[in-house]
C-alpha cells in the first residue's frame, strides 16, 4: 500500500457507512422519524429520520 498526500485516489465518502450505522444504533434515526411521521399523509416512502441523517452525513 502506498500512502501520499497529493490528492490522488482520495475517497471522500470513507466512513459514511460508519456514521449511518452509528445513527441507527444510537436511536437517532428512530428518534427523528417518530415525531415526523405525524406530519405525513399516508405512509412515507423513506423513513424521515433516515433521510435527515443521510442528508447530514452527506454534508
Amino acid at each position: 500500500m502506498k500512502v501520499s498526500a497529493d490528492g490522488q485516489g482520495v475517497v471522500s465518502h470513507a466512513g459514511v457507512g460508519m456514521l449511518r450505522e452509528l445513527a441507527e444504533r444510537t436511536g437517532l434515526v428512530t428518534g427523528l422519524s417518530e415525531p415526523l411521521l405525524d406530519s405525513y399523509k399516508g405512509l412515507p416512502v423513506h423513513a424521515p429520520g433516515r433521510v435527515l441523517t443521510d442528508l447530514a452525513v452527506a454534508v
